[in-house]
């Protein structure tokens, strides 16, 4: 009876209970487990993902650095107008006169044969070029002179969004006043032609006399805000590598106190001189404006 006893109690099933610190270690891992297991929904952001962002803030500080340089030349702008409002008009003509005789004088004026250049506008104080546009216009000085006349080229507007023609003239009755009251070639001559437009020209031009409102003597050149003229002379010279062409002398003519001793804020659209004529005489700048100096 007692061997049956012990049989039965040993072939009873029995739970054995667990200690209070395993428990504890067991909870421990579970919740470390927990804790480093990412979520379902989570994924770590992909090269794409983090290469967009990067762009993004790469935009944003390229943006922000053009609105610094803006801002830069909105007040250089306005420090500029004042000096020219305030130049004493006996010095303006002065200078005038003294940036024309330099040009006409210089050899890479003399040996040019096509030309762009403006019309200057009094209320916008530019350099006059009136007396360099009447020796381009004039005739021969005399009966079998072998001179053979420039090929002028002057602007005209189209638009407001920097759309700008440089039209052919071969006098000064060519040019009519436009709604601001600048003149400008009509883009029909007198016999009913279609002027020569320089973008469409069969050869090219040599030289192009430029305005601007400040300078520096790195060839930076700050304009009146349009754009009219860097569009323009990218697209000439764009044109100009197309077809092989040597790429024309960018001269820009400049009062004294136009020239500045700090540089000129520019951004990468901006296009640089190669020289600038002023009263004082010609500063070349590029390596081309050096080698056609002499």
């Amino acid at each position: 009876m007692a061997g049956r006893l012990v049989v039965a109690l040993m072939a009873q099933s029995c739970t054995l209970a667990t200690p209070p610190s395993a428990v504890a270690a067991i909870s421990l891992k579970l919740s470390r487990a927990a804790i480093l297991r990412p979520p379902p929904s989570y994924a770590p952001p992909s090269l794409s993902t983090r290469t967009i962002t990067m762009n993004i803030n790469s935009q944003e500080q390229k943006q922000d650095n053009l609105d610094g340089i803006f801002k830069q030349k909105r007040i250089l702008r306005s420090k500029v107008r004042k000096a020219l409002k305030a130049m004493d008009p006996t010095l303006r003509s002065h200078e005038d006169n003294a940036i024309q005789s330099v040009v006409l004088e210089a050899p890479w004026f003399r040996s040019c044969q096509r030309l762009c250049a403006y019309i200057c506008c009094s209320a916008l104080r530019e350099v006059d070029t009136s007396n360099v546009l009447s020796a381009i216009l004039q005739s021969p000085l005399k009966e079998g002179d072998v001179q053979v006349r420039k090929k002028l080229y002057v602007p005209r507007v189209e638009d407001k969004n920097c759309h700008m023609r440089m039209l052919n003239i071969s006098c000064i009755d060519d040019l009519v006043a436009n709604s601001m009251n600048i003149l400008e070639p009509a883009p029909i001559d007198a016999d009913g032609n279609e002027r020569e437009d320089v973008l469409q020209a069969s050869d090219p031009v040599d030289l192009f006399l430029l305005p601007g409102l400040a300078f520096d003597r790195s060839g930076r050149r700050l304009g009146r805000g349009g754009g009219y003229y860097d569009t323009f002379l990218k697209n000439y010279q764009e044109l100009a590598k197309t077809r092989n062409w040597k790429q024309p002398l960018l001269v820009a003519l400049s009062y004294s106190v136009q020239i500045l001793d700090e540089g000129v804020p520019v951004t990468p659209h901006d296009i640089l001189v190669d020289a600038l004529v002023s009263p004082a005489g010609v500063i070349p700048i590029s390596p081309a404006a050096l080698d056609r100096y002499d």
